[in-house]
């Protein structure tokens, strides 16, 4: 039974995408089934792994409120990796949900029916504190939160501490948080080394990943080309932080 992650953190542009993708696709190259959702709008995750989320007829959205069977919109790429994907219609999901019973554990429904098939299912979630995020809090078995080394995503990482609070108490008693992991890191600059340094105080029972991922120009161009990070002509020194990551997530995770 696959072990359920989810990458989240109420502030935007900290790599969540990036992390989630790259972090499945070396799982994937350690021979780890992995299955990835897209639980943002914006979708970058669906065309991260090389589809167009305007041209699909189904995506995750009628697995939350049209009751589709998962199976029936499961994609595959090249590298490995089982999404169910995201389009725009995923931003009405919130407020049609409002009525639904169960509202919370929709997305919980969705990976059980599937949850045996894979060893890693690796959330990517929105950038906001909704329902949506609260779905995929109750889902997971553990947070990995990315953490860009600026003030206001250790602000943000506050905000989601406060949420995953609130959900252990309501809704997923199980809910452990797997750790920090410090992102677009320039050891060059005061400021990268400082907050890197005010992520030990600010949050000092909290598990900080030791695979740091430098920024790099390299990540956003292979999005743009939708390949694996790994998969660039010039070597990416980030990148060796997610394959890390990857071998230790699944010693962590051996059943």
């Amino acid at each position: 039974m696959a072990t359920v992650f989810v990458f989240a953190n109420q502030k935007g542009g900290v790599g969540k995408t990036t992390s989630t993708y790259n972090v499945g696709v070396a799982l994937a190259d350690i021979g780890q089934r992995v299955l990835l959702l897209d639980l943002d709008p914006q979708a970058g995750l669906t065309f991260y792994a090389g589809f167009e989320p305007e041209d699909l007829e189904k995506t995750l959205y009628h697995c939350l409120l049209r009751d589709i069977p998962p199976q029936d919109v499961l994609l595959s790429n090249d590298y490995g990796i089982h999404i169910l994907p995201a389009n725009i219609d995923l931003s009405i999901a919130e407020f049609q949900l409002i009525n639904v019973p169960a509202r919370e554990r929709r997305i919980t429904r969705i990976i059980n029916e599937i949850r045996d098939e894979y060893d890693f299912v690796l959330i990517d979630s929105q950038p906001s504190l909704g329902l949506l995020t609260m779905n995929a809090l109750a889902a997971a078995d553990q947070v990995i939160i990315p953490v860009s080394t600026e003030y206001l995503s250790v602000r943000g990482t506050k905000a989601l501490l406060k949420l995953i609070t609130q959900v252990r108490g309501q809704l997923n008693s199980g809910l452990t948080i797997a750790g920090l992991l410090p992102t677009m890191f320039d050891s060059r600059t005061i400021h990268g080394r400082e907050i890197l340094a005010l992520l030990n105080t600010e949050f000092p029972d909290l598990h900080l990943f030791p695979h740091t991922v430098a920024r790099s120009i390299r990540f956003a161009e292979s999005a743009a080309e939708r390949i694996p990070v790994f998969e660039t002509k010039i070597q990416v020194p980030g990148a060796l932080a997610y394959r890390e990551l990857a071998r230790d997530l699944v010693k962590a995770n051996r059943r």
